[in-house]
């Protein structure tokens, strides 16, 4: 941000240096809000499985869209319920908005067990969403991770894909399916 804004000033400067000295102050304007049309179709309520290959059973979870108040930020909510393997619910909150100096889509992802995580994407391509993880490894026993792909199925059917790898070296595939509830 700061860059951007020297850039300005001293764009400001070349072109009306009587207009503008070092001691004026700055002139701001309200950054254009993200064009989220791409992503309209996933407002509302989704059922969700998710299917790690080193786990018995799928993880079930529900997942809420919406635009925030401010129209800066798509906000997907998940509710994830406890399963044998790790016996507590989890709130996931990711808060989406569109970066312009690096043109990407980027997420910031908090829980209620004190996660966060960091990920952009280009944003729908072919009818694929690929979120890149930036600081989610290593963690635990993983030691690095693919990128997401979700794929858009219908405007009520999402999949998804990605895979890590262990400390130990083993990769480990994981699928997920979502269907719109409402």
């Amino acid at each position: 941000m700061r860059v951007r804004f020297a850039l300005f000033l001293a764009a400001c400067l070349a072109v009306a240096p009587s207009l503008a000295s070092a001691d004026d102050p700055p002139v701001y304007t309200v950054p254009p809000k993200p064009d989220f049309s791409s992503m309209n179709f996933l407002i509302g309520s989704w059922s969700c499985t998710s299917k790690s290959a080193r786990r018995p059973s799928p993880a079930t979870y529900t997942e809420t869209y919406a635009i925030d108040p401010t129209g800066y930020y798509l906000i997907d909510e998940l509710k994830i319920a406890p399963v044998p393997w790790a016996n507590y619910a989890q709130d996931l909150k990711f808060m989406i908005t569109f970066d312009r100096d690096i043109k990407l889509f980027a997420s910031e992802l908090t829980s209620t067990l004190g996660d966060y995580g960091l990920s952009t994407s280009p944003g729908w391509v072919d009818g694929k969403l690929v979120w890149h993880l930036i600081n989610n490894t290593p963690s635990l026993d993983v030691a690095s991770s693919s990128d997401l792909t979700v794929t858009r199925v219908s405007d009520t059917q999402t999949t998804s894909v990605t895979s890590f790898t262990t400390k130990s070296g083993n990769t480990v595939g994981v699928t997920g399916s979502c269907t719109k509830s409402t």
